[in-house]
């Protein structure tokens, strides 16, 4: 019987050819429709709950991927500071914030990066963060994530110690295609980090804790 990390390296290489059949008037769609209602079913809700702008971790979105650009407008837009990742050192993430568009240049492998010139967000400050959209390849509804198999979130979660206790108050989300949803459970590994809520065109899935127990049996290889 195939091993999980060989279980997780199937599953990426199904869901890489899954999201890349999406249109790209779907993906166009999707990612319009999802960030829209993130804001006013989650962003919004929780200006108002803290009376003050929001500080947004998010990646600049690549290729096929959500485009995440909606989310990030929306949030300059109400005065939030956003934060993108560059990638640095051996799977490192250093934090910039971002004021513009203008500010991303192509980076490791292409994706848009924060130019060199852009001010660092730095450690002392991450715990200031309140939201955090990270990218993946699927999700399921109990919050189960399988990622690029880089660790770069792993290991970025991990060292806000949200990964166990998260008394952070730090939420963690996905902006997702229907396509990339999954009915059965992504198979975890102990390193591997959940997510809070999934930003979907039909609207916000908030994940139920307790249906975590559904995922310690039955992993699934891509149905």
């Amino acid at each position: 019987m195939p091993d999980l990390p060989d279980i997780k390296q199937r599953l990426r290489h199904v869901m890489k050819q899954r999201r890349s059949q999406i249109p790209e008037q779907s993906r166009r769609k999707q990612s319009r429709e999802a960030s829209l209602l993130a804001e006013q079913e989650v962003l919004d809700p929780l200006r108002r709950k803290l009376n003050r702008p929001l500080t947004v971790f998010i990646y600049a979105s690549f290729r096929d991927e959500p485009d995440t650009s909606h989310l990030m407008k929306q949030c300059w837009m109400k005065g939030d500071h956003v934060i993108v990742p560059k990638v640095v050192g051996k799977g490192r993430l250093m934090l910039h914030e971002l004021k513009e568009f203008s500010e991303l240049l192509p980076g490791v492998w292409g994706i848009p990066e924060p130019a060199e010139h852009t001010d660092i967000w730095p450690e002392t400050r991450w715990s200031q963060i309140d939201l955090i959209v990270v990218p993946g390849l699927a999700y399921d509804r109990t919050g189960g994530r399988i990622g690029f198999g880089g660790g770069f979130y792993d290991r970025f979660i991990r060292s806000l110690h949200l990964s166990e206790g998260r008394d952070t108050g730090t939420l963690i989300a996905a902006l997702a295609f229907r396509e990339q949803i999954l009915t059965d459970c992504i198979p975890m590994e102990p390193h591997d980090f959940k997510v809070d809520l999934l930003f979907t065109a039909s609207g916000t899935i908030y994940i139920n804790e307790s249906s975590e127990r559904l995922c310690l049996q039955n992993p699934q290889t891509g149905n």
